[in-house]
Parts: structure tokens; sequence; C-alpha cells
């Protein structure tokens, strides 16, 4: 069976995605699932997609190994041990776009997904199996205990997640001087500029700048309209708009942390008006909504909302700019942003718990999310790292006073 996974956004804005077949026909319990499970939790559009697409490996596990987990929930027979088993060896493998999102054939030198990835669809899984079953179970069976043991153990073969990549991302930074150069290419009129339209010169400068100065996820800067700036008080604000009618985009950016104003220098409040008044108002069907940056190319999206895709190739297209940038994405700029606010604390004698309470409400994370906290972890390495110095120079001061004697 070839899957796929398609978007849908309803007359109301609402948008959603549903797995369907090669007829284009959609899959009736995982869109019961998606319904009841997943859009009756609120759950953001992405994070559905993210779970459909470990539905899609399930499937393709199903195929694989002719199982029909539908027809065995309808006898009351729940999977066994050794099924369970090749469910987590499978889940190891990747989906390729090729061949409508089958699984990656073996080879050699197979590759796997991360263990992270593995983890998550493990977790989708095993719930939607819970779910499945509950609906399938024959009428007054004592199946309820069978249920909840093979998802207990569909959980129980999840991998071992590490916080390796938490420990270091308050270390994750890129270079000033790369930054700055990058900048100084992206300069509307330069020379080396890789984009020739003036007017996109300064809509992806002005993206790249934003990004750096205030730390915004892609989908909060896809998603700022002109009425979030002030320039009279010179801020920007950070407005959650789920399922907006006036966006046009299926893959509709939005902004994942909490809303928040953001402070901004008045030379950049200036470039936002003069890219809005001399360039985005010449641009047809700009007008029609409010979204800041818009597409220019000639064609039947000129004037729409910037799609992710199209942020993807600005970014993608910055990879090549220069020789020293290959680490450069949207998310790294996030961090870089958070390492030098984490100096300019340190400069400032700041507190570390007023530190995180301002790194908190700037990005948008609760207080007690804890995520500041990683960044701040940098205060205990850094304390650590000064008494241990303190100790070996003080042990190494007593040794030679006595190889002086």
């Amino acid at each position: 069976m070839k899957l796929s996974t398609r978007r849908i956004k309803s007359s109301n804005g609402e948008r959603s995605v549903v797995l369907v077949d090669e007829r284009g026909e959609p899959l009736f319990y995982p869109a019961l699932y998606v319904t009841v499970h997943m859009r009756g939790g609120s759950l953001a559009v992405n994070t559905i997609q993210n779970a459909l697409n470990a539905l899609k490996a399930m499937y393709a596990w199903q195929s694989y190994f002719s199982i029909d987990v539908e027809s065995r929930f309808s006898c009351g027979e729940w999977l066994q041990s050794h099924e369970v088993h090749s469910l987590r060896d499978f889940m190891q493998k990747p989906l390729t776009n090729k061949n409508d999102g089958n699984v990656a054939p073996f080879s050699r030198r197979p590759k796997t997904v991360s263990i992270g990835n593995q983890y998550a669809r493990m977790s989708v899984i095993a719930d939607y199996l819970g779910f499945l079953s509950k609906q399938l179970q024959l009428p007054l069976s004592s199946g309820c205990k069978g249920i909840e043991n093979m998802v207990a153990q569909i959980k129980a073969n999840r991998p071992r997640t590490s916080n390796k990549s938490n420990i270091r991302r308050e270390e994750i930074h890129l270079d000033d001087a790369m930054l700055d150069a990058l900048e100084e290419t992206l300069r509307p009129g330069s020379d080396s500029n890789p984009i020739r339209e003036y007017a996109v010169q300064v809509r992806n400068a002005l993206m790249f700048s934003i990004l750096r100065i205030t730390g915004l996820r892609r989908g909060e800067l896809l998603n700022l309209k002109v009425e979030d700036i002030d320039f009279a008080k010179n801020t920007l604000k950070v407005v959650r708009r789920p399922d907006a009618m006036g966006d046009t985009r299926a893959y509709q950016p939005v902004a994942k942390t909490r809303e928040r104003v953001f402070p901004l220098i008045p030379e950049l409040v200036d470039r936002i008006s003069g890219y809005v008044l001399r360039h985005r108002s010449k641009v047809p069907k700009a007008k029609k909504h409010g979204y800041i940056f818009v597409t220019h190319k000639s064609g039947g999206s000129q004037g729409s909302p910037l799609s992710n895709a199209g942020f993807g190739k600005f970014m993608e297209a910055l990879k090549h700019t220069l020789a020293c940038n290959s680490g450069i994405h949207a998310h790294s700029l996030r961090h870089h942003w958070n390492y030098s606010f984490s100096k300019i604390c340190e400069s400032q004698d700041m507190t570390p718990e007023r530190e995180e309470k301002i790194r908190s409400y700037l990005m948008g994370w609760s207080e007690t999310s804890g995520t500041a906290e990683i960044y701040n972890r940098r205060h205990i390495k850094e304390k650590a790292g000064k008494a241990v110095l303190e100790m070996q120079n003080k042990y190494l001061g007593k040794a030679r006073k006595g190889s002086n004697k």
C-alpha cells in the first residue's frame, strides 16, 4: 500500500492532515485517530503531520511482514513479543520520498534514523495501536488487560534517549565574523549578493537581520504582520495565529511559543518600514493580507505570504554563499542569539535567576519549562572550572614550596 499525507484547509481556515492511499482516499482509523485523539487535544498541525509519518512507517512494517493489525484486533488478537521486536527494529529505517514514502530498501550499509526519531515513532504507534485495539475489540470481551500489556511492551522497547544534545545546546553558536560577512554579502546592492532583484535583496537581508537580532523561530518570522510592528514605540510583537483564514499557505507557519513584545533598535524598524512602503507595496496581491514577507517572483503565488519552502530556498542559498557557513540555518541563529545574550548578561553581572527569567520571556518559553536553564548551565560550568583550577594552583603552589626546601 502506497501512502502519503495530504494537508487540508477548511473554509474557516482550520488546517488538518490526513493519511491517504494511492487513490487519494483517507484511511478511516488514522483519520478517526487524528479527529478524536489529536485535533480534540488541540495539537498543532505539524505535530499531527509527524504522527501520521510514524503511522506511515507502521503501515510499511505491516506490509513487509504481511501483518494486518485491524483484522487481528477485530478477532481479539494482539501483537506478540516477537512482533513488537520486529516493529522496534523496523522503526529504525528511514522513510524516503521516493516510492510514495515507502521505507528505504536494505543495503550493505543501511542508514538508520536518529534515536529520537525512533523513540517518537514508537511512542505514536503505541498510542495509536492502543486506540485502534479499543475501537476494534469484541463486545463484552475481556481484552483490556491484553491491550494494556501490548501498549506497555511497545513503549518498553523504545530506545533510551540521551540528554547530551540538551547539555551541549548552550554552547552552540556561530562565528560573529562569519555572520558579519554574510550580512555584508546580503547587503542590498552588494556585488557579491547572489540575488539580482533589488527588492528581494532587501527582503532577504531584512529577514536575516531580524533572525540574528531577535532569535525568532522560522514560523514566528514568517507569521509576522505589518500590524505586529509598532513603528512609534520600536517594538515587534509575536502573535499566535493558528488556522488564520487570511493565510493561504497550506503549511501555515505559526508561533510555537508564547506571545511577547520584543524591543527593536530604530535602525531595524526603519528597515522594516522601508521594505513595506517601497518594495512590498509594489507587489501585486500583497495588500490582500498583512504578512510582511511576500513572494516577489512573477507567477500565481506572487504577492502571497512567503512559504516555508520559499524561506528554505533562501536559507539553502546562504549555505553556498560562504565556504565556512555550512552549519547555518534558522535555528542556529536562535542558538547564537542565546549565546550572545549570555555574554551580555555575564558582562552585566546578572544573576542566573534573573537571566533565566528574562531569557524565558524574550524566547517565549514558560518560566517553569526549564528550557532557559539549559543555557544558564554555563554559569555552573564556569564556576566549576574556576574552582578546579584554583585547587590545582593551590596544590602546585604547595608542591613548589616543598621542592625549594
